[in-house]
């Protein structure tokens, strides 16, 4: 379309959106962008080589005339097309009388019209139509001879110019556009030697970038080039220029005092030196140094040319370095710069939006970059756009680029340039921070963590989704700081929030830690653990901010632990279960009270160590259960023994049985040993007695192997071992060089018929348990492919079985026992709540007191103000450490009378090494009988009371036994041969128990 000859475009006008409009407009109908020079007044303007104006009439702080003299005074002739609000005929007219080309109405006109009004302007120029003449029009009178002369100067200067404007207008680098203005310069002047200086970004030096020169070689005289590469105010003759602000001229170079360090130059014979100081708006922009063989004299012609560089050679020089610092910044951001058009092709950007792309900068024009967002986020992207062109804002967003088969996130932030039609991106990868927050918010999933904010400042509250979550409530909530507030539960965790709060906004505390309890929007009942930190600026706190996190399971859990804790220290009580705690590194031993009785020890603040431990072990047995404990910390076997104790006092021998586990570090290093002793005497006692009998059995277990057997690939017996003659009763006679299941046709239908065919096939090991009918058997057999068949190794463990059988049972005995006493058990802790009690206890309690208790509440009797204070009293002196005994009736109308035998015990525990009482362990028995029968008891002859005394203890003994293993049980999990030792140990407890009670009976109906 462009067939106008234009080669340069002066536009005038005063906002940059009016320039970008134009410039796209020229660009549709054929006029590079570089063929453009944009300035916001006339007064800007410094060359006079243009083809063309367009110049707006409606300039701030000018008006017409002004404007219209000062073009034509600057540009001589050129075309002007003016750009106006104005659309009357008669204003048309008068501007055309004026001089003016063509007028474009500015809120109208369109491509199609500027090229008419271009054509039509520089046709006018060719064909040489002037103006309409007005009958205001001066005519121009003759010049004189010097107006000639200096006419004809002004025209050299004016070319000079525009051949200095086009050369900085091409695509070369700040230096080597520069340098083509002083090759111009030297050119017209018939100077030898010429530097440009420009002053640096904070205005403190002047640096040197270009030095030229023509008709003499200057190019490889480094020392000459490189003498002052940049100078201060008055130093040097640039320096000199930029102190005086003024053009300074040195003669006789060989001999002036401020050309010493210059003494290179002179092998040139160069005698003259001139220094032009550049200004713009009043300001130096920069030096330009010139060195002539000639006089001072002979350069005098040149000073108009000297004066003009000075005064309009500074917009350009400032344009420049301006372009070139923009260009560095533009290419060295480590952010991506890039421009694109309304449909996302990228017009274009930087070093890093090519390299972060994966091209180069070449291929980087027209490159697509919405193409590179992945279809499910273009949506989103189209409509960041939408609202980029809807509020005129600076907006940002994550968009994610698929390069290369790899997804890239990059952060962007975007504006429109002033036209509209252009968008301006800044962006930054974001990849790694994306793949980190992702994974942050996983943890946060996992570990349910959320993060939170409280803005003092604009009192404002952040919640983070997880936040949200945790509090059972969507993302669309806004939380407020006392909406957030009243979510925890009201009373002790509530008041505890605020008080944390409260301190951190007054400045008392920097950070705090807390558990407490929320409610959430749906009514859960939830345990938080709260992290808070506060931050303070300037003395003035500007936010807290900090974590929450749901540990609800955790406290759960908690909770169970000291419940479990309480149950096992009543066990061990009642069951006579020694417990001691051993810190390995320190040598100090903690024992519990039953461990102390157990070992004959009264005093409570006896210092105990491994040696004291020692020196109860018999002298035959020490060097044996040293190297026991040696190899348990060694971890080479587990520590589960016995051993025999002479207590202190009586010289009475006990066998005790010790167990225990060992903690360890981090390396491996053993720090403690926690373990458990019961006196096992009378079971070792009876033990012995059945040894002998045993020991016949013992040696034919002893000698029991897993059977094995053998079979080819025609399943022909081709090994049968002894343990499997025992086993299954099959002799290997009868046996081996027979098919197999040919002799046990009954197990073909079983599960072993399967595994072994597929062993055989398939040529993989196979491990399965099944049952025999034909002999009433469970068999654990493992099956071996082997070169030529299988071979099968089994072993007998109906018992195991039946053993895991009888431990279901077990489970529910436990479960049990403690119910199928008559006695009263019970136990509080020291809020008098309820925290354990047997069946027994919350009968009687429901008969007596006509409220049927339940596990939490607190121990008392609703109805009578009087037992309460009484128990209260009781239980004090209990919590106080102080065990209490004592015989109580419960009264009450209608009540049928009682009498209970009652023990109080306190609970100790161990915190930080200090002992403090936790709860009280209760223990009733019902003697109603015995008060009743009193007098007939004591009629009864002495030998009946001392049988009745010591039948009523030894009863005792079994059943605590009984309760303190299988509670034992409950707590250790035995499998196995302890397992079986344990029941071993139940089942003598319990015939002991039957013996005695039938005992008891016997005795008691003797007359």
């Amino acid at each position: 379309m462009n067939n106008l000859y234009i080669q340069k475009v002066l536009v005038i006008v005063g906002v940059l959106e009016d320039y970008m409009l134009l410039k796209e407009m020229f660009e549709e109908i054929g006029i590079d962008k570089t063929q453009l020079n944009w300035y916001k007044t006339i007064g800007e303007v410094t060359s006079n080589h243009y083809d063309l104006v367009i110049c707006d009439l409606n300039l701030p702080q000018s008006n017409r005339n002004e404007i219209l003299a000062e073009i034509k005074l600057k540009l001589g002739q050129t075309p002007i097309i003016a750009l106006t609000s104005n659309s009357e005929l008669n204003f048309y007219i008068k501007l055309i009388q004026e001089g003016i080309q063509d007028v474009l109405i500015k809120e109208t006109f369109d491509k199609v019209q500027l090229y008419k009004a271009l054509r039509f302007s520089m046709n006018s120029q060719k064909l040489g139509l002037k103006p309409l003449k007005s009958e205001n029009r001066v005519e121009k009178k003759p010049l004189k001879q010097d107006e000639v002369t200096y006419k004809k100067k002004e025209n050299e200067l004016k070319e000079i110019f525009q051949r200095m404007a086009l050369a900085v207008s091409q695509p070369k680098d700040f230096g080597g556009r520069f340098e083509a203005l002083l090759k111009i310069i030297l050119v017209y002047t018939d100077l030898k030697l010429a530097e440009g200086w420009i002053m640096n970004i904070d205005n403190s030096r002047l640096n040197k970038v270009i030095s030229c020169a023509q008709n003499f070689d200057f190019g490889d005289n480094s020392d000459g080039k490189n003498v002052f590469s940049e100078v201060k105010i008055g130093v040097g003759l640039p320096g000199l220029a930029w102190e005086k602000g003024e053009i300074i001229i040195w003669e006789d170079l060989k001999n002036h005092p401020g050309f010493t360090e210059n003494k290179s130059f002179l092998k040139y014979k160069l005698k003259t030196a001139v220094a032009i100081p550049v200004y713009h708006d009043k300001f130096l922009v920069g030096v330009i140094t010139l060195f002539s063989q000639k006089k001072k004299i002979e350069l005098t012609s040149h000073f108009m040319l000297f004066e003009k560089i000075s005064l309009q050679l500074g917009a350009e020089l400032k344009r420049m370095k301006t372009e070139d610092e923009l260009k560095t910044f533009f290419d060295l951001t480590p952010n991506l710069l890039f421009i694109t058009n309304y449909k996302g092709e990228i017009k274009k950007g930087n070093l890093q939006t090519a390299k972060t792309l994966n091209c180069t900068e070449k291929d980087l024009i027209d490159k697509s970059f919405r193409k590179m967002i992945p279809q499910d986020y273009q949506a989103e992207f189209d409509q960041f756009l939408a609202n980029l062109n809807k509020t005129k804002t600076i907006e940002d967003v994550d968009v994610p680029l698929l390069i290369n088969d790899q997804l890239k996130w990059i952060n962007i932030s975007a504006t429109l340039l002033f036209s509209g039609f252009y968008i301006y991106f800044v962006g930054k990868d974001i990849t790694k921070q994306k793949g980190s927050e992702e994974l942050l918010k996983r943890t946060h999933e996992i570990v349910r963590m959320g993060t939170w904010e409280v803005n003092i400042a604009n009192n404002s509250v952040y919640w983070s989704h997880m936040t949200r979550v945790i509090h059972e409530l969507d993302d669309a909530y806004k939380p407020e700081l006392q909406t957030a507030i009243n979510f925890y539960k009201e009373g002790y965790s509530r008041d505890l929030i605020e008080e944390k709060v409260g301190k951190a906004i007054k400045g008392e505390i920097k950070h705090f830690e807390v558990d407490a309890q929320i409610v959430t929007f749906l009514g859960n009942s939830l345990w938080v653990r709260i992290h808070a930190e506060s931050e303070w600026l300037d003395g003035k706190l500007f936010r807290i901010y900090g974590s929450i996190q749901d540990i609800n399971e955790r406290k759960k859990v908690e909770e169970k632990l000291e419940d479990a804790n309480i149950r096992y220290k009543l066990a061990s009580k009642a069951a006579s279960i020694g417990i001691y705690d051993w810190n390995i590194q320190e040598n100090i031993v903690i024992w519990n009270d039953t461990m102390k009785s157990l070992y004959g020890l009264k005093e409570n603040n006896l210092r105990i160590d491994y040696q004291t431990w020692q020196n109860f072990l018999l002298p035959d047995e020490v060097e044996k259960h040293i190297k026991i404990i040696q190899e348990a910390l060694e971890d080479k076997v587990e520590y589960n023994t016995q051993y025999k104790i002479k207590l202190p006092k009586t010289g009475e021998i006990r066998i005790m049985k010790a167990m225990a586990k060992i903690l360890r570090d981090d390396a491996g290093t053993p720090i403690r040993m926690v373990g458990i002793n019961y006196d096992i005497t009378n079971e070792e006692m009876y033990k012995l007695r059945l040894e002998k009998s045993n020991r016949d059995r013992e040696d034919i277990l002893e000698s029991i192997t897993d059977g094995f057997f053998a079979v080819d690939k025609n399943w022909i017996v081709t090994y049968w071992n002894k343990a499997a003659e025992k086993i299954l009763l099959k002799c290997r006679e009868n046996i081996v060089g027979k098919n197999l299941w040919e002799v046990y046709s009954d197990a073909i239908d079983l599960k072993l018929f399967n595994e072994y065919v597929i062993s055989m096939e398939t040529r993989e090991e196979r491990k399965f348990v099944d049952y025999y009918p034909g002999m009433d058997i469970w068999l654990e057999i493992s099956s071996f492919p082997k070169e030529n068949g299988i071979a099968v190794y089994f072993k007998d463990i109906t018992s195991r079985i039946k053993h895991q059988q009888k431990l279901a049972e077990v489970q529910l005995l436990q479960e049990h026992v403690i119910n199928s006493t008559k006695d009263l058990i019970w136990a509080i802790d020291d809020q008098y709540k309820l925290i354990m009690a047997n069946k027994a206890y919350f009968d009687e309690m429901e008969r007596s007191t006509g409220h049927r208790f339940k596990l939490g509440e607190p121990f008392n009797i609703p109805s009578n103000k009087k037992y309460i204070n009484y128990w209260q009293g009781i239980f004090d002196q209990v919590l106080a450490g102080f065990q209490q005994n004592l015989t109580f009736s419960p009264k009450g109308i209608g009540l049928e009378p009682k009498t209970f035998q009652i023990g109080l015990y306190p609970i100790i525990d161990m915190v930080e090494g200090k002992k403090f009482v936790s709860g009280a362990a209760c223990f009733a028995k019902d003697i109603t009988d015995k008060v009743n029968h009193i007098a007939e008891i004591e009629m009864q002859n002495k030998k009946l009371r001392e049988i009745a005394w010591k039948q009523s203890h030894v009863v005792r003994a079994p059943v605590a036994r009984i309760m303190g293993l299988i509670n034992l049980q409950n707590s250790m999990n035995y499998s196995g041969d302890e397992l079986q030792e344990i029941l071993d140990y139940i089942m003598d407890s319990s015939k002991e128990l039957d013996r005695i009670i039938r005992d008891i009976s016997d005795r008691s109906n003797q007359k």
